[in-house]
């Protein structure tokens, strides 16, 4: 019996080579993908996919409410997240929603379909990280939700335009700004923004 995956996200060269990969397989098929949840969850229901892929990376929803809302419509449906790089912090906080596992953008086919099998079988599927350096790097210790804020600052957005395009309230924005600043140990916005162009520069 053919496994359904669905992808959430993800360029059209993703998806095209993942439907080349899981055709070339043969335990697995592509039942349905969009650019958003939105576009995706009716048909999840029409076709019951088990795998969702979450391309993080194209969708930008947070891991754990796309969870919630899928369990809520199907409890057997299982999240595998796609990211670009395999980073301690987005491992911890996919592991921390409820994913059942995550691969990187560069991995190979061979170590997708790993991912596939493993959670296809009921077991999850997690890359090994050193969680020991969430300690050694303030940027690291960031939640996703934090990362997101903080990338939104940096791009000079005001704390209305991140709580409008985030879907949370200005309170919230405020509350992971504190939470940021006392995280990378700095006491403003433009401290915190010139660490992380400089980081983002190494």
């Amino acid at each position: 019996m053919t496994v359904g995956i669905a992808v959430i996200g993800g360029s059209p060269w993703f998806v095209g080579a993942l439907e080349s990969v899981l055709e070339a397989d043969g335990k697995f098929g592509l039942t349905a993908s969009g650019p958003d949840a939105l576009s995706v969850l009716g048909k999840i229901d029409l076709e019951n996919p088990c795998i969702v892929i979450l391309a993080c990376g194209s969708t930008g929803e947070d891991v754990l409410a796309l969870n919630k809302r899928i369990r809520r419509r199907e409890r057997d449906i299982r999240i595998i997240v796609k990211f670009q790089s395999l980073r301690p912090n987005l491992v911890r906080d996919a592991m921390q929603a409820g994913a059942w596992g995550c691969f990187a953008a560069d991995d190979s086919p061979e170590t997708l379909l790993s991912v596939l099998t493993s959670v296809a079988n009921g077991r999850a599927s997690y890359p090994f990280v050193d969680f020991s350096l969430l300690k050694d790097d303030p940027f690291e210790q960031l939640t996703r939700r934090e990362g997101e804020v903080l990338d939104a600052l940096a791009q000079g957005w005001s704390n209305t335009q991140i709580s409008a395009r985030l879907g949370i309230s200005e309170n919230t924005v405020k509350y992971h700004l504190k939470l940021i600043y006392g995280k990378l140990g700095v006491g403003n916005r433009a401290t915190a923004i010139a660490q992380y162009m400089q980081r983002e520069a190494a």
